[in-house]
């Protein structure tokens, strides 16, 4: 089901920034809940553009360069950006490290943001820090539905909340229920999400990766070395 947005805002010039939409069935996933302007997108898209990091300011489709291994994810995340809001709403992004699969990811975001859409960037090992942090400084569900309830997110990363915490067996389940949760959320309410890991379906959570490898609303496309080509 495709998510109601208002791409044209009803009142221009005394806008609330949000509307509910009429005649909702009840198991709608957009039922009871407020519908941000298209003038509210806009807002929320300058602020995180001019709140992003240079480093990933200058990660667009221009600035990638274009080998075998990445063109293929390139044309995929490059028709993703053009409309995520589809029956195909989660974008995963397969590979070895440093190979592009976090300057496609981010491309993805300069691109929505450019035209006014907000997205969020998370890199997920410093999600999962502040989501501990939040237990002491009170902002553990403020940095949680955020997350959750984000118009489009950016899972950067996922499965390096594994590395190190071996001798940590509770540490990593609660991380892994914890992202599970968020990736579970964003299936429910069918809203765009895009993923990138170095690790193989079967080295993440089983159930992570039944989100993730979806075929009925799942795209996974592999980024893989390969030598530079022209065009």
């Amino acid at each position: 089901m495709k998510p109601l947005r208002i791409k044209v805002c009803p009142q221009p010039g005394n806008c609330p920034g949000a509307y509910f939409a009429a005649n909702l069935a009840p198991d709608h996933p957009q039922y009871g809940r407020l519908l941000p302007c298209a003038c509210e997108r806009r807002r929320q898209a300058k602020v995180i553009q001019q709140s992003l990091p240079v480093r990933l300011q200058a990660m667009t489709f221009e600035t990638l360069v274009l080998n075998r291994g990445n063109r293929n994810a390139e044309t995929v995340a490059h028709r993703f950006a053009a409309e995520p809001w589809t029956e195909q709403f989660f974008l995963t992004l397969v590979g070895p490290n440093q190979q592009g699969k976090t300057h496609l990811a981010v491309a993805i975001v300069n691109a929505l943001l450019e035209r006014g859409e907000p997205v969020y960037f998370e890199n997920v090992p410093a999600l999962l820090d502040r989501l501990r942090g939040g237990y002491d400084d009170g902002r553990f569900w403020q940095t949680f539905d955020r997350a959750k309830d984000a118009p489009v997110l950016v899972l950067d990363d996922l499965g390096a909340e594994h590395q190190g915490r071996a001798d940590d067996p509770n540490g990593v389940t609660w991380a892994v229920d914890k992202l599970y949760q968020i990736v579970d959320q964003r299936v429910v309410h069918e809203a765009p999400t895009i993923v990138t890991t170095n690790l193989t379906r079967m080295q993440l959570s089983p159930r992570i990766a039944a989100r993730l490898w979806n075929g009925r609303y799942a795209i996974v496309v592999a980024v893989a070395a390969g030598a530079e080509v022209n065009g």
